[in-house]
């Protein structure tokens, strides 16, 4: 680690160091500028805007060879004195500069115009503020509307994927809707919460809901909600991607993970504007398993397709049963406003039909914006309100539960699949149709994979509302204090209906009823005073503000239970009341509540050199029994940014712009509420106390990280270079502790654990522009090396015993027969454990010299590699041409390893083309002979997911993940009547480069820590063909 930091701190000066002594070299004295004596002095005022009427906040305004100047404040204003004849310079980053000669009138409205290639120079930082990025002492990427909008996604943050670095995304494998795991910069808690933080309009976003499968029997029971996922991608002017630790710091716990800015659109100065957008997509499974079609079963008592080879080829095919789903989204918002009042308002749809029959999913949102000036542009309101209606239908998940791919994959191709079409009959005895199955369920919860997505239904309705408020005060030109808030509260209804005659493992005779509402409300409020004064070559930038969230999550009301008498009759009235099945699903919920005071600082130097200083105080509700409930915890940082080009003058060598920057921070994590006192649940109706020791005595999971980097552009800009080299260390991890039955708990919790990470992150980017010809590149690249330098400390004290806990080796989490997650130190967070078969003294698998068989070994766990990528790159390419463009996305993730007890389920059964091979090449070859194919599968395939030691893949996979084409049709065509209308195709996931896994490795079947890397009859990705139509009245 020591020796790539050397490496890339020397590879930064080594570039820095020949163009400041050429500048020494060349750098003219001040004794060689000629001033003229100017006349008595004058002042100026002015207010400059952008060519909507926005105003400009920090223009610099300076007189030419002069360090007479200063900047615009909150409403673009300026006051300066200056003597008529002098030249004024107007520069701002983003814009095209100014000059004018200072006249005899002192009142000045100045007009900006935006310079294309260099807007992206301001972002939006922490708080919502835009800052100019060489003045930043850490990592920000800025992704624009036109990026996530290319090719639309049912979650707009899938279409990030490949285009940042230091961020892994992985999107689950529920299908259209699904939620997204996005991990910046490597896993850094054990048992916390390890996905990003998003910030919207500067307000953070409660994360509402993530799932986290257990076993082999998943249920399909909601799991669609992670916050984000339903928000209008069209209502997204820009996004500010804060990877790491000290640009986040001001988020406390939030933002322990990275942090996603996302700053909406608003209303524009003009006439009355009308955007509309249509993108439709059809979708077919990308990547699934292989089948074969020459082997039946070998009679009609066994299920399993061990039989002879058939005379001809079946044409059964699994795949025949995938529809061709869809994906569209449609559009539109209205903009208009004058210089003192401006209103926005969109309204969108995304209608879905999955690739499974009877899936569908749709959204609609609404949002209404209006920003108003008052009282002589002192005080500024701008209030947005949205409401989102949900609705999945039957989303899908892995697992032997309710899905329909469990039965496809295994079926016999001997057979005819076509007669189970008809997936009910009427039954005269019990009058009601029933199933039409004639296979049993094979240990698998296996049933007619038609009568699954058509007799049981899964549905999960969503309405949410969200009302946001932000008013703020021109106290002085240098000074201004902001007050906002976020009220944002959402309402889930959920049902399950399982019919009469699903397998009993699901309901009763007549059926099973679920119904259940659960209600998040998420309360935001803070106040901010900010001052941004110049003092000559020095500037000061202060913020300080305080902050309060509450939020109540998970609180249910609701029932389950099998129905009595009537078949299908889905009512409360009809479930059986005395059944040990039936039950309240009633809950409270969990109430949090977090205060916190803030402040930032930061000092320039002839906006050259730069001193960022942060803290943050948080007081957590769930540490409200603890020593700290007092004090709260404190969190820190510290930046600093040097730009040499802003010093010196360079334009005689190739770089045109040169920023060193480093940072350190402090962020944490909170515990889950109720563990440090003593807590009650609710268990069938009756109090319980929950069984495990008031954690009085915990401290916050806390994250120490630094970072150095450079920003280097070259060629006139053309070529940009952006590198990062971080380092963290994640401490006071929070371990559940088992106790003995005889103490009279179940487990204590304690402080403790160490994980490292540290990586690189580097986008390299290349424009050129030759008359119509415009060629935009650009390569992203990550590497993150994790390690657990440390587990539980062995000298931690049992509370009960007073006796210390001892060594604790490893910790298991998350195990399925032959597949668990171990966690050891000198590992690494995302290590997949599996089983194999029993070997000899030599190490060759062994064979009994009797009978030739084979046997599992379930004691011996082996280490088959890590979850993770090693590295992830995305190459992103977009041509444009006289109104023509093409855009390519290619994307690789190298390194990782994956599972597949799917494959495994497969040979088991017969059904792979593994297993056909393995019999046409008369036998499977074990230590240098042939074992039998049906014995040797039936091994190495068996239990519930299989040897996965025999399952085990590489990760790596390249795909061409994203391309478009499209012609921006002139104006002209329609009058200047319509604007801007542009028709594209687009395509995402069209092609594998590489890829040797069965099933697509990207997917991830949780959003949680962990169950990564594993394939248990997983729904496949989807390949998307479509076209997209934009316009403009």
């Amino acid at each position: 680690m020591r020796t790539n930091l050397i490496l890339l701190v020397g590879t930064m000066f080594h570039l820095a160091v020949p163009a400041l002594a050429y500048s020494a070299n060349t750098q003219q004295s001040p004794d060689e500028s000629v001033k003229s004596i100017a006349p008595e002095n004058i002042l100026i005022k002015g207010s400059i805007k952008d060519s909507k009427g926005e105003a400009l906040i920090g223009v610099n305004v300076k007189i030419k060879n002069s360090s007479n100047g200063t900047i615009t404040d909150f409403n673009g204003e300026f006051s300066l004195k200056a003597s008529t004849g002098d030249i004024l310079e107007i520069s701002y980053v983003g814009y095209k500069p100014i000059t004018l000669t200072v006249s005899p009138n002192t009142s000045y409205d100045i007009v900006m115009k935006e310079d294309t290639e260099t807007l992206e120079e301001v972002v939006v930082t922490a708080l919502g503020i835009k800052r100019e990025t060489k003045s930043l002492t850490y990592n920000v990427q800025e992704v624009k509307n036109d990026v996530i909008t290319a090719v639309k996604d049912a979650s707009f943050v899938n279409s990030l994927t490949g285009k940042i670095a230091g961020v892994t995304i992985n999107q689950s494998a529920n299908g259209i809707g699904g939620s997204t795991r996005v991990v910046m910069r490597g896993t850094k808690s054990l048992f916390g919460d390890n996905n990003a933080l998003y910030v919207v309009d500067g307000i953070p976003l409660s994360s509402m809901r993530s799932t986290q499968p257990e076993g082999s029997f998943e249920m399909p029971d909601g799991g669609d909600s992670d916050g984000i996922s339903s928000i209008n991608p069209d209502d997204i002017e820009s996004m500010s991607v804060l990877t790491g630790a000290a640009a986040a710091a001001l988020y406390g716990v939030s933002g322990a993970n990275g942090v996603v800015l996302i700053t909406t659109k608003k209303g524009k100065e003009g006439k009355l504007t009308v955007n509309y957008s249509n993108n439709t997509q059809f979708t077919s499974p990308f990547v699934t398993p292989r089948f074969q079609n020459t082997y039946g079963r070998k009679n009609d008592l066994v299920y399993e397709s061990w039989g002879n080879k058939l005379a001809t080829p079946s044409s059964y095919d699994p795949l025949d049963f995938f529809q061709t789903g869809f994906n569209e989204i449609n559009s539109m918002n209205v903009t208009s406003g004058s210089d003192r009042n401006q209103t926005y308002f969109s309204a969108s749809s995304t209608n879905s039909r999955g690739i499974i029959p009877n899936s569908k999913y749709n959204r609609y949102n609404f949002t209404l914006r209006n920003t108003t000036e008052l009282i002589k542009d002192k005080l500024t309101l701008d209030m947005s309100a949205s409401y989102i209606l949900q609705n999945n239908h039957n989303l899908m998940v892995q697992g032997q539960a309710h899905n329909p791919l469990v039965p496809l994959y295994l079926f016999p191709p001997s057979d005819d699949f076509t007669k189970f079409k008809t997936y009910e009959h009427f039954n005269p005895e019990r009058n009601f149709p029933t199933q039409n199955w004639t296979y049993g369920e094979q240990g698998l919860s296996m049933q007619n994979p038609y009568w699954i997505v058509n007799r049981e239904h899964f549905e999960n309705n969503k309405m949410r509302y969200m009302f946001t408020a932000n008013l703020s005060w021109k106290i002085t030109d240098w000074m201004q204090a902001t007050g906002r808030l976020r009220v944002d509260n959402s309402q889930d209804t959920y049902e399950r209906k399982i019919s009469a005659s699903s397998s009993n493992l699901f309901a009763s005779n007549y059926g099973n009823y679920l119904k259940q509402t659960t209600q998040y409300k998420n309360f935001y409020a803070d106040a901010i005073l900010n001052i941004d004064k110049r003092f000559g070559n020095y500037g000061i930038n202060a913020n300080i503000g305080a902050s309060v969230t509450d939020e109540v999550s998970g609180e249910k009301i609701g029932y389950e239970g099998h129905l009595a008498k009537v078949a299908n009759l889905f009512t409360f009235e009809n479930i059986i009341k005395n059944d040990p099945e039936t039950r309240p699903l009633d809950s409270k919920g969990v109430h949090t509540n977090t205060q916190a005071v803030f402040a930032t600082l930061q000092l320039s130097y002839k906006s050259a050199v730069f001193l960022d200083v942060t803290g943050r105080n948080d007081w957590f509700s769930t540490f409200a029994f603890t020593s700290h409930k007092n004090s709260g915890f404190f969190y820190p940082s510290v930046g600093l940014s040097f730009v040499p080009t802003e010093m010196f003058d360079l334009s005689h060598t190739p770089i045109s712009f040169l920023k060193l920057r480093a940072s350190y921070s402090e962020v944490g994590n909170a515990p889950q509420p109720y563990m440090t006192s003593l807590a009650y649940g609710i268990s069938g109706g009756n109090i319980e106390s929950l069984p495990f020791i008031p954690a009085t005595f915990l401290e916050p999971e806390r994250t120490k990280s630094f970072e150095v980097g450079m920003n280097m552009r070259l060629f006139q800009d053309k070529l940009n270079l952006d590198v990062t080299y971080y380092n963290s260390n994640t401490y006071n991890q929070f371990f559940t502790i088992s106790m003995p039955p005889s103490s009279g708990y179940s487990h204590f919790y304690a402080n403790g654990g160490k994980v490292n990470n540290w990586g690189i992150e580097s986008t390299l980017t290349y424009k050129q522009h030759i008359k119509d010809f415009l060629w935009h590149s650009s390569l992203t690249f990550t590497m993150n090396r994790n390690k657990i330098k440390e587990l539980l400390d062995p000298n931690t004290i049992n509370p009960i015993t007073g006796e210390k806990i001892g060594s604790m080796p490893y910790i298991d989490v998350c195990t399925n027969d032959s597949y668990k997650q171990r966690l050891t130190e000198g590992g690494s967070i995302g290590d997949i454990y599996v089983t194999g078969l029993k070997r000899d003294h030599q190490g060759e698998i062994y064979v009994n010299p009797q009978n030739g068989s084979i046997q599992a070994d379930s004691e011996n766990w082996i280490k088959a590699g890590n979850a993770d990528p090693k590295y992830n790159l995305g190459w992103n390419n977009t041509f444009s041409y006289k109104g023509i463009s093409l855009g390519v996305l290619i994307d690789w993730r190298i390194g990782g390893v994956c599972v597949s007890a799917t494959q495994a389920m497969m040979d088991r059964f017969g059904t792979s083309q593994a297993s056909a091979e393995a019999r046409d090449n008369g036998g499977v070859v074990v230590n240098g002979g042939l074992l039998n194919p049906e014995s040797y599968y039936s091994v190495v395939g068996g239990g519930t997911t299989g040897l996965l030691a025999f399952y085990t893949y590489s990760a790596t996979n390249i795909r061409l993940r994203e391309m478009t084409l499209g012609y921006t049709l002139p104006n002209k065509w329609f009058n200047n009547k319509l604007k801007d209308v542009t028709v594209s195709l687009i395509g995402k996931n069209l092609f594998m480069f590489y890829n040797k896994a069965p099933f697509d490795p990207e997917l991830a079947s949780s959003t949680g820590t962990y169950y990564q890397g594993i394939d248990y009859f997983m729904m496949p990705s989807l390949r998307n063909i479509g076209f997209s139509v934009k316009l403009q009245f």
